[in-house]
């Protein structure tokens, strides 16, 4: 008995050292050493039972900075699956698994949607608030977000907090985040409240937007940061809500009334994949306002380089290897030309596995520049002249940032929200020409852009003033037909039978 027990003391003294190791290298960086004492970890059954959760949440993640998705996707799914006390976590976990599951080629929009219905499985039955209809004179919005912060999600939304019409709405700013700054301090005192709603579970919260009888809640994240949001808007705290702008998929909540989308983004048969009715702006779901850093950058004059450079700025694990083998081929049709890829997070590791993939794929090693994540990226896009996008999982904020820096972008239009970014944004942007609606399509259209010099040297020109004209920066224009929406959607509500 005393040399059982002495035996499962050894063991679990075993596990905490060799887990504070794992944990030791990824604080320094050393993603794939610590890839290597997990497996080895697992191989040896090193993992107590109720913390296997912990192992794969750990080796997920890591393949997932390593952007290695299809080995990534199946522990992810395991960190949900697995059962534990704290449902919560649970949630957040599968919130997590439905993010990184956009950017698998491989999944149809059908699997995607029952993926989302298992959220609903997992959180069970919430009590839910009953609203009493009323009229006022000003129609009072909730905007829900973790990303009150100097984060993308902000460019997206800031115009939603700072131009609306303060004569028929009120702003309510409910801000569930932890990294909260300057930024945060000066969106704030835009809108008619703020509260920090971060440190309340979230019935509290919910109980918070409840009290103040906010008529219309937009959920600006769903299932991003690990569906905070969700999790209170489950409660129905106002009578209507919205979801959107920070995520591109249904939330699958039966509380979710409408998900905020346009005619290009979502085109009809697209009704099909949501819970939620989708709420079609008649031009861009999406408003861009580029940060103080853009302010270098105004007075940009660019001429192709020779040759010619493609370049994505997009997330590693967004580059697939269906996608790599279409820019192979596109360097193939384009001799001597250039792929710059330029990750969004520092380290080095990943540039190694990228280059690995990149050459099995069939790309030339002297033909391609890899390059870290870093804080004054916006230059690099200085050393490219026609940016790529990746698919399924498309660029939103790196597309945009790359029209307002004078780069077209050729994008593929896919069959679901979030594989048609790019088609809504450069048609908005009057660059839909650029829009391909198949591989071979796409590959063409880059090459001939490439191969078109005056063409490529004209568009560097436009491109800025095209962005800058269009309905993707008009935010006085964007604000306004979403407030037309919101009256529209909150007479429906009053109108409709109890």
């Amino acid at each position: 008995m005393r040399s059982g027990k002495r035996g499962k003391k050894n063991k679990h003294a075993l596990f905490e050292r060799a887990f504070a190791r794992v944990k030791k290298d990824i604080a320094a960086g050393r993603m794939e050493a610590a890839l290597l004492r997990l497996q080895e970890m697992e191989r040896t059954q090193l993992f107590p039972e109720k913390r296997l959760y912990e192992l794969h949440e750990y080796m997920g993640q890591i393949l997932y900075w390593l952007a290695d998705l299809h080995e990534a996707l199946p522990h992810l799914k395991q960190v949900w699956e697995l059962p534990r006390a704290d449902l919560a976590a649970r949630l957040a976990a599968l919130s997590n698994y439905l993010m990184y599951l956009h950017y698998d080629e491989g999944i149809t929009n059908e699997e995607l949607r029952a993926a989302h219905a298992a959220y609903v499985d997992l959180l069970g039955l919430v009590p839910q608030f009953a609203h009493a209809k009323r009229r006022r004179e000003k129609l009072r919005i909730g905007y829900l977000s973790p990303n009150i912060t100097d984060h993308i999600v902000l460019n997206f939304a800031i115009q939603l907090f700072s131009a609306y019409d303060r004569t028929r709405f009120e702003v309510y700013l409910y801000d569930i985040g932890s990294l909260q700054c300057e930024t945060t301090d000066w969106v704030a005192g835009m809108a008619d409240s703020y509260a920090d709603l971060s440190k309340e579970t979230p019935a509290a919260a919910a109980q918070r937007i409840y009290a103040d009888e906010i008529d219309i809640l937009f959920d600006l994240a769903g299932h991003s940061e690990g569906g905070k949001t969700l999790q209170i808007s489950v409660y129905k705290p106002a009578p209507v809500q919205i979801s959107g702008i920070g995520y591109f998929n249904t939330t699958g909540l039966s509380a979710m009334d409408y998900f905020l989308g346009d005619t290009i983004v979502d085109p009809p048969e697209m009704d099909a994949l949501f819970t939620e009715r989708i709420l079609r702006l008649p031009e861009t779901h999406l408003c861009f306002t580029p940060s103080e850093r853009f302010r270098a950058y105004e007075q940009l004059r660019r001429m192709p380089h020779t040759p010619p450079v493609f370049g994505s700025f997009n997330n590693f694990a967004k580059i697939t290897d269906e996608m790599l083998a279409l820019w192979a081929e596109i360097l193939r049709r384009v001799p001597e030309a250039q792929l710059l890829l330029k990750n969004v997070r520092p380290g080095g590791e990943i540039l190694v596995r990228m280059g690995q993939r990149a050459v099995r794929a069939g790309i030339d090693p002297a033909r391609l520049t890899l390059r870290p994540g870093s804080k004054d990226y916006l230059r690099d896009y200085l050393d490219v002249d026609i940016i790529l996008d990746t698919y399924p999982y498309q660029g939103g904020g790196t597309t945009c940032e790359a029209l307002f820096m004078g780069l077209p972008v050729v994008t593929l239009a896919g069959t679901r929200h979030g594989a048609r970014f790019g088609a809504s944004l450069l048609a908005n942007a009057g660059l839909g020409e650029l829009v391909a609606d198949t591989p071979e399509a796409y590959v063409e259209c880059a090459a001939a852009l490439a191969q078109d010099v005056e063409l490529l040297a004209a568009l560097h020109t436009a491109v800025p003033r095209m962005m800058r004209a269009s309905p993707l920066m008009d935010g006085g224009g964007y604000v306004r037909a979403v407030e037309a929406a919101y009256k529209m959607i909150w007479e429906r509500y009053l109108n409709e039978e109890a």
